[in-house]
């Protein structure tokens, strides 16, 4: 048995290591599942309703779906990435807020990318194909960017009066790693 307590040595080496990226992957998958699908279900639930209504171009309608569905799923993805990937202390909803500001430039991106996948789709696509392609490209694309965001702005908690910083994070020290 002494090759299954290597590997589990290892794994959790490696966890020790890069558990908050392993843990923000996995909420990652979750996260991009579930506004993706939310996206996918008001599409298909409103934009011809919509379309009918108001007579709009269905790439403005389109647009108006992403960004519904953005405001819900950034609550929702604050909260599964505050309690599992960053295990934060912070005050929940003043981390949504800055969730908004991390995400608004990122959603500004997946507008244009999704303006852009319908504009050359829709001919091909129609409407609602070229909506959902263009969405799923959009998603993949922002995704960095809201990482180092999150871990550096939205779940970054200020120290307490007294409290002091971790080793790394002091200047002129560096990390070490047995």
């Amino acid at each position: 048995m002494p090759e299954q307590s290597s590997i589990t040595g290892g794994a959790k080496r490696v966890y020790d290591l890069h558990g908050e990226k392993i843990r923000y992957l996995i909420v990652g998958v979750w996260n991009t599942g579930f506004s993706y699908l939310l996206f996918l279900l008001l599409i298909r639930l409103f934009a011809e309703p919509l379309q009918r209504a108001t007579a709009l171009d269905p790439k403005l309608v389109a647009i108006g779906i992403q960004w519904t569905s953005w405001a819900v799923a950034v609550v929702q993805s604050t909260v599964t990435m505050k309690y599992f990937a960053f295990r934060s202390k912070g005050n929940l909803w003043k981390q949504v807020a800055r969730a908004y500001v991390i995400y608004l430039p990122a959603q500004g991106l997946s507008t244009l990318i999704l303006w852009t996948a319908m504009f050359l789709l829709v001919p091909h696509m129609g409407a609602r194909g070229s909506a959902m392609v263009g969405q799923l490209f959009a998603v993949f694309i922002t995704t960095i960017f809201s990482y180092v965001g999150h871990k550096y702005f939205t779940f970054r908690v200020p120290l307490e009066v007294g409290e002091v910083p971790p080793e790394d994070l002091l200047e002129g020290t560096t990390a070490t790693v047995e």
